[in-house]
């Protein structure tokens, strides 16, 4: 028994010279952003702040969905124009309520009006049609 003592040193694996896959969720996302990328329009560029604030068409998950239960062909609430406002502005919102939100709220309209039009994004009330950004 003189080698009992001694142990055996642990196989070294060979590793494997294959690049590790993406996950599905991975490529799904990737394909989404590259297709996004390709077709997204200029931002509005609002110029109430310095530098002007981007506001991009409204294209992520939480936009889209947010503007579609907003817009369902009934009345909105008044408390949940904020909700839209944001969902229009997206990453831009911040900046752009910082400067808005103290203000009359009929400029309000003709900001939501200006942002449409340059995406025209948001379906006609009395046409049927697409989601925003879709």
């Amino acid at each position: 028994m003189p080698n009992s003592s001694k142990r055996r040193k642990p196989r070294r694996r060979h590793p494997d010279s294959t690049a590790p896959q993406k996950s599905t969720w991975l490529q799904m996302r990737d394909e989404a952003r590259a297709t996004r990328n390709q077709k997204r329009k200029r931002p509005y560029m609002f110029d109430g702040t310095s530098p002007p604030t981007p506001i991009h068409e409204p294209d992520t998950v939480w936009q889209v969905l947010t503007l579609a239960a907003l817009l369902d062909g009934q009345d909105m609430p008044a408390g949940r124009i904020r909700e839209l406002f944001e969902a229009m502005c997206g990453d831009g919102f911040d900046d752009v309520w910082a400067v808005v939100r103290s203000e009359p709220v009929e400029v309000l309209w003709p900001l939501f009006d200006a942002i449409n039009r340059h995406f025209s994004s948001l379906p006609d009330p009395e046409q049927p049609g697409e989601l925003p950004g879709g």
